[in-house]
């Protein structure tokens, strides 16, 4: 089966992994992108363009589909918007998915990554603070700076994190498709913002998605004091 992502009617963001999860689930064998009629209510053309290629082009194959660019037939399937908000339930229902899992070989001698989040389109309070670098420096970890400001491949991007024994940041795009592998991360739910938006989505204050596995984790705390941060990686016994 044919699922088509089209950008008439999605947003060219990580959210694509939270509806290519769940397409694949329902039996989508391939997955076809609809660029004719992009949205551009919150994007420029280019930026539509700049995203596609970075974020939703590589993604079928972290599934391991193949993917192709058209408009969308009478015969292939255009499943509704599905949002991390409508994973939760579907999750919750007894629903489960295939993991997405890196296309290149991981790479080792990474323990650790800190993921930086430097939103230029809005929500700034929900980016990383000024001591997410030095929480790097002080723990070793490998540093992946936002996309726009040191564009990385996506493949390039999961090798290292496959490779890590924890991958840290913020909530943001990256961050949240590690919940959708098997590898390692803490999330940290850093801002009243960032806190609200879980909690309207069925999210309980202290809790983790329903889909996480052990290695996995929601950590609902601010990202502006190094000490508690530290005390907070120690207390994980990495």
């Amino acid at each position: 089966m044919i699922a088509c992502y089209d950008l008439s009617r999605y947003l060219p963001s990580f959210e694509f992994f939270n509806w290519l999860v769940m397409a694949q689930a329902d039996g989508a064998t391939k997955i076809k992108f609809d660029l004719s009629r992009p949205k551009l209510k919150n994007f420029t053309i280019k930026d539509v363009m700049t995203r596609f290629k970075s974020i939703l082009e590589p993604g079928p194959a972290l599934a391991r589909l193949p993917c192709s660019i058209g408009t969308a037939g009478k015969h292939d399937k255009i499943f509704r918007m599905l949002s991390c908000q409508s994973l939760i339930p579907w999750v919750l229902s007894g629903r489960t998915f295939r993991r997405l899992e890196t296309v290149k070989t991981a790479i080792s001698g990474n323990d650790f990554t800190v993921t930086i989040r430097s939103n230029k389109a809005g929500a700034r309070l929900r980016d990383s603070s000024s001591v997410w670098r030095e929480f790097a420096k002080r723990i070793a970890a490998t540093l992946i700076e936002d996309w726009y400001d040191n564009p990385i491949h996506l493949h390039d991007r999961m090798a290292i994190y496959a490779g890590a024994r924890m991958n840290f940041g913020v909530c943001n795009g990256p961050i949240h498709l590690l919940s959708l592998t098997p590898y390692p991360v803490a999330m940290f739910v850093n801002s009243q913002s960032a806190r609200n938006s879980q909690v309207r989505w069925g999210i309980p204050f202290g809790e983790k998605y329903p889909w996480m596995l052990d290695n996995q984790t929601m950590v609902w705390q601010e990202d502006t004091d190094i000490g508690a941060m530290l005390r907070t990686f120690e207390g994980m016994r990495l």
